[in-house]
Order: structure tokens, then C-alpha cells, then sequence
């Protein structure tokens, strides 16, 4: 692949592996990150939540956002992209599970507050993918990591109420 003209999009070597892999954590990002807006009418049907409950924990679901990026971008400066998101991936799955295992509102609540560290997850490839490609290819590169890893929210929109239906019954 000759750097200075084109882009071999189904190539998974060198640099089109990491981008690869770069969307695809990020997708998984926003998919966990989002998970709770296609069943957002069951959760608050199974939980009993009140309209308010429901706006809180849409509130919740962001309010940790903003800080944890300059947290995750000041860990990424340190600590280097691969290992930040591997970690991000890990111990946000903690309160993914205790979301999806919630009994009641304080629960749901707390690990949605968790989960909106998760949403930092963009700046972690952003970083990586600026290291890999040359200037005149990163925004070819952002673009695609961008927008596949966005696609993420709407992945979950689509794919979650099919599972759920398929493993947890009507």
C-alpha cells in the first residue's frame, strides 16, 4: 500500500488493522453507551419508574461524559491508546452488567451514571488513529472510525429489542 495515494479499506494489516479495530472498540463504545435507549419503555415497565426516574437516568446516562473524556485523554497521554481502551472496554462491562441485572431505580441509576464514562471512548481512537495514518489520510480515517464507531447507538437501536425478544420473551 503506497502511503501518499490511496487507502486499501478491506486490507486488515498494518495500519488498516488498527483502524479496524479502532472502530470497531469504538462501536462497541457507543453501543454499551446507548444500550438502554431501545428498551427504555421495558426497563421503566420492569422497574416501575416514574416519568422522572426515566429523565433521570437519561440525565445520568451523560453527566459523567465530559469529565471522563479529559480523564480518558489524560490517561491515553500517559498510558498510550491500546491499553486505555482495552481498559475502558473491561471495567466499563462492570456497570453495563449491573445495569442489566438492576432490581430498582438506585440501581439502574448508579451504573447508568457509571456507564456515561464509557461515551469517552471516542477520544481514546481519535488518538490512535492520528498516530497511525499521515496527514493527508486522517481524515479519510477519522471519518470511517467515526462513522462506524457512531454507528454504534444506532447498532443497539436496531439489534437490542430483536435479542431481547428472541431471549427474554415478550
Amino acid at each position: 500500500m503506497n502511503d501518499h495515494t490511496s487507502m486499501n479499506l478491506f486490507s486488515f494489516t498494518g495500519k488498516m488493522k488498527i483502524l479496524h479495530l479502532s472502530w470497531v472498540a469504538f462501536f462497541i463504545t457507543f453501543f454499551v453507551w446507548f444500550n438502554h435507549a431501545p428498551m427504555l419503555g421495558a426497563i421503566a415497565d420492569s422497574l416501575s419508574l416514574t416519568k422522572e426516574q426515566v429523565k433521570t437516568l437519561l440525565i445520568l446516562n451523560v453527566a459523567l461524559t465530559i469529565p471522563a473524556r479529559i480523564v480518558i485523554g489524560m490517561l491515553t497521554d500517559r498510558f498510550g491508546p491500546r491499553l486505555v481502551y482495552a481498559a475502558l472496554l473491561f471495567v466499563s462491562s462492570i456497570p453495563c452488567f449491573l445495569f442489566a441485572f438492576s432490581t430498582d431505580f438506585a440501581q439502574a441509576a448508579l451504573s447508568r451514571f457509571l456507564l456515561g464514562f464509557i461515551g469517552a471512548g471516542f477520544v481514546i481512537g481519535i488518538r490512535m488513529v492520528s498516530e497511525w495514518f499521515p496527514a493527508h489520510q486522517l481524515g479519510t480515517a477519522e471519518g470511517i472510525y467515526g462513522g462506524w464507531g457512531n454507528f454504534g447507538s444506532a447498532g443497539a437501536a436496531m439489534l437490542l429489542p430483536t435479542l431481547a425478544l428472541l431471549f427474554g420473551g415478550p
